[in-house]
Parts: C-alpha cells; structure tokens; sequence
C-alpha cells in the first residue's frame, strides 16, 4: 500500500519509503540523506501518519538554529518531549550548535529509553564534525533525486493537479508531459510542485499544452546554470514560442545572429514540440 500523501511506484523510491517505514517501526533513529526538493520531510510525515496518525509529530529546522532558543528547545523535545522528532536540515548547523545537539543526544541516551523516535534530515554530510550528531543514528536513508525515477512524474503531475485544481480539473496533455519528462529537475520534487503552481494560474482549467509550462521546462541541460544564463535561456525559449518556433525571427527579435541563437539552443538544451 502506498504511504499516505505520497506517490510513486519507481524501484528506488519505494526502496527508500520501504527503508524508512521499516527504521519506524523498529524504533530505529535514522538519517535521511539527499538532495534538496526530493521529500524526505514529506516521507518521515506520511510514515508517521501511517504508524501512528494521532500521535505528535514536531519538526525542528535546522536552518533556524542561529535563534538563541533553538538549541534548548530541542534539548526539552529530546529529554522531555513524545512522539516523532524531525530535525531538518541538520547539516547547516553552526560549530556551537553541533556541540549544544550532541550534548543533548548523549544525555537523552544515558537518561531515556522512551519516545521520541527521531530522524534528522541532510542533503550531504559536508564536515567530519557532524560525526558526533550522527553516531546515535545507527541507520541511512537515501532519498533518491526525481531524475532517478523520472517516470514518477506521471503519477506526481496528476497528484499535484488534484491539489492545486481543488475545485477546477486540470491535466497535462501527453506533449507536455513529454517535456516535463526531458526536462532534469535540479530541485527535485519541490520544483515540479512549483511548476505547476505558477501553471494553473493561468490554467485554471482544461488540458495543460507546451506552451503553458515556463521557460525552464522546455531546456534538457543536464548542468546548473548560473542566474544570467537562466535569463537568457528563458528569453530564447520566449523567443521561440512567439515566433512559432522559428529560430531566424527569434534571433532577430533578440538582436542575435543566426550562429549565436543556434548555438544557445544547441548549449541549453532548448527543445520546441512539432507545431510550435
């Protein structure tokens, strides 16, 4: 059965969901590894909704320890706190709150063999000095980058336009999709869903089209590319759809050459669908 909240039937990412259902029910505190956007937030919480779904589940972010309080908030969770404990993001934690985390850690081990089960999340484990964080998590999730079960997406795109489309009903129409699919997802998950939401606002109904999906989906490069190219990879693909794909008035509108607009294409990976 599928957890709660989640789809996807791809081989790697029901290995993971299978992984980390199997280190709740154990009791067994694990660290979720992987890139930004991939969900392993959203993994441990329809986990916990499937084990225990009236129980407590807090969420501590990492990325908000430089607050004073925040390492003696998840000091009282750890030494008097129920249920499922995340800790997000625990790989942008400073030196002194490393330090403040392990102290808690250790003295939660040495004074309580109770709840709360505890997960930390990362997306790389960068400095040895996480060592003595992560020494009481006996277990290591990979969460694997959409790009890994890329065929995910055509369950994921109808999820998410289920949500977005509360009162409306929206679909993508298989071009799309063809795109979506060619298209690398550097920011994983979180990335389609944002896609889609900047989509259907001004979709709003019927069936979604190429020329409905921003600039950024019609591009298969493989590597990150800096703000200025983005700019300008975003500016051609404009280019292309209003002149219907032809690349001379394009280049023209943009006060390119013919050799320059070809060789843009050519190192953005831009793509135009048959009619376009």
């Amino acid at each position: 059965m599928p957890l709660p909240g989640l789809v996807g039937s791809g081989p790697l990412w029901l290995r993971a969901c299978r992984a980390v259902e199997a280190g709740r029910e154990s009791a067994e505190w694990l660290v979720l590894e992987g890139e930004p956007g991939v969900g392993k937030l959203a993994l441990l919480r329809a986990v916990h909704q499937r084990r225990d779904p009236s129980g407590r589940f807090r969420v501590l972010d990492a990325a908000e320890a430089g607050n004073p309080k925040w390492s003696a908030e998840a000091r009282h969770e750890l030494l008097e706190g129920y249920g499922d404990l995340v800790i997000q993001h625990v790989d942008r934690l400073g030196p002194r709150q490393r330090s403040a985390l392990a102290s808690a850690l250790e003295a939660r081990s040495a004074h309580r063999v109770d709840s709360p089960w505890l997960a930390v999340t990362l997306s790389h484990y960068g400095s040895d000095d996480l060592a003595r964080v992560l020494r009481f998590f006996p277990g290591t999730v990979e969460v694997p980058p959409l790009r890994h079960h890329i065929d995910d997406l055509h369950e994921l795109v109808p999820f998410f336009l289920g949500r977005l489309g509360r009162h409306t009903r929206v679909s993508c129409s298989p071009e799309a999709m063809q795109l979506l699919l060619r298209f690398g997802w550097p920011a994983n998950v979180e990335q389609v869903w944002q896609v889609l939401r900047r989509v259907v606002q001004h979709r709003r109904s019927g069936v979604i089209q190429p020329q409905d999906l921003p600039p950024e989906c019609w591009s298969v490069s493989r590597r990150l590319l800096t703000p200025l190219e983005s700019m300008e990879r975003d500016a051609i693909t404009a280019g292309l759809l209003a002149s219907n794909g032809n690349k001379v008035q394009a280049a023209e509108a943009l006060g390119m050459s013919r050799a320059t607009i070809y060789r843009k294409i050519r190192e953005y990976g831009i793509v135009a669908p048959a009619g376009v």
